[in-house]
């Protein structure tokens, strides 16, 4: 079928054409607002799960709708290699969010003013360049240096502008397990002023399973703080629903054994749903129907797919002795693996000796321990995908 028309997107982030399962998580974001447009405070939320169940889009989603109701929104992804690159993204971020309401520049009240004062101070002090609000910077504010202290004072000040305002100022977190210590912990902080405060600063971030327990770590008081989501793959009916509405709204339909291999093979998880929708709708012959021959065409380039991009990625950089640990994990069909069983497997005499390589491994976001002992694939699917690699 025409590959213009193709209704599947399989990408980062890319919003799929139906957006499926996700409605409580949406509510959860609409009900904070609309608790915070009446002066009431609600705790800022966490989503976790694994790569591929839609977390970047679901986090562009609220944005979306927080934009809508003139917020200030404020998107940072965090990155492993570049600790300083947190600071720096948000003090731009900020600084582009403040730029959006003209209000803010036009007819600045006190506490705007304090509040753009304070975003100028902190962006100098952070070596933010190549943008400004027009605004001197305001000494004592923002601007001591420290993560921990300035975006607390930028929670009060900016908070206390939004709340005048009758908006909400939120801060969307991507990859945020990638985030320093620290930096979760000048999170943490400056979310719990705010609430103190009953101002509306909130930060709704997106993280792997770890990030409940990296926050608890930051802060002990993390785990009272935020409204702790986990986002899962999609149960059958939401995932059928994401696979034929969008060939549906094209004037195409799936026949019942097309949609259920393809169910199968996806196993509910919304990347694979786009990447093996997209696929199938490139083989097929149609002109108004998916059928399992094509289905089964499909999900074969699909797989292909996956394994060029989405797998071989994370494999590609791994190390030698990282790669066999990944493989000692493969045996346990992609279930948690235990620690003890792994050292076995290799031949070691101690676990200690898989230290180096576990914990390389955990900062590379390609597998994470669900609990002491254990550890499990970040990536649905990897464990498959190295078998496939050895049988080649």
């Amino acid at each position: 079928m025409d590959p213009r028309r193709n209704p599947y997107n399989p990408g980062a982030g890319l919003r799929p054409a139906a957006l499926a399962g996700r409605d409580a998580d949406i509510e959860a974001f609409e009900i904070l607002a609309d608790r915070a447009e009446r002066g009431l405070i609600s705790r800022s939320i966490v989503f976790s799960g694994l790569r591929g169940v839609g977390k970047t889009v679901l986090l562009g989603e609220l944005a979306g709708r927080a934009l809508d109701r003139e917020w200030l929104v404020v998107q940072v992804e965090a990155e492993h290699t570049d600790p300083d690159h947190f600071s720096k993204a948000l003090a731009v971020e900020m600084t582009n969010a403040a730029r959006r309401h003209q209000s803010w520049l036009i007819r600045a009240t006190d506490k705007v003013t304090t509040a753009l004062g304070s975003i100028t101070s902190f962006q100098a002090t952070v070596g933010a360049d190549g943008i400004s609000l027009g605004i001197a910077r305001l000494p004592g504010r923002a601007d001591s240096g420290s993560l921990q202290f300035d975006l607390t004072d930028l929670a009060e000040t900016v908070g206390a502008a939004a709340k005048e305002s009758g908006i909400g100022i939120v801060i969307l977190i991507d990859e945020m397990q990638e985030l320093t210590t620290d930096q979760m912990s000048a999170i943490c902080r400056a979310c719990h002023r705010a609430g103190q405060a009953s101002l509306p600063w909130f930060v709704v971030g997106g993280g792997l399973p770890n990030l409940p327990t990296r926050l608890t770590e930051a802060e002990s008081y993390a785990e009272r703080l935020f409204d702790y989501r986990v986002i899962h793959r999609l149960s059958e009916p939401d995932a059928r629903f994401a696979l034929t509405e969008p060939a549906a709204g094209q004037g195409v339909s799936w026949d019942d054994a097309a949609t259920q291999f393809v169910l199968d093979e996806s196993r509910g998880y919304p990347y694979f749903l786009q990447q093996f929708g997209k696929t199938v709708w490139d083989v097929a012959t149609g002109p108004a129907a998916v059928t399992f021959d094509d289905a089964t065409i499909g999900i074969t380039e699909g797989q292909q797919r996956l394994d060029a991009g989405f797998y071989s990625s994370r494999w590609e950089r791994a190390t030698n002795a990282e790669r066999k640990f990944l493989r000692a994990m493969a045996v346990d069909g992609g279930e948690p693996s235990r620690i003890g069983d792994i050292t076995e497997r290799l031949g070691k005499a101690s676990s200690r000796s898989l230290g180096p390589a576990r914990a390389s491994l955990i900062n590379k976001g390609i597998v994470y321990s669900p609990e002491r002992g254990t550890i499990a694939y970040t990536v649905p699917g990897m464990a498959d995908y190295v078998a496939r690699r050895d049988e080649d």
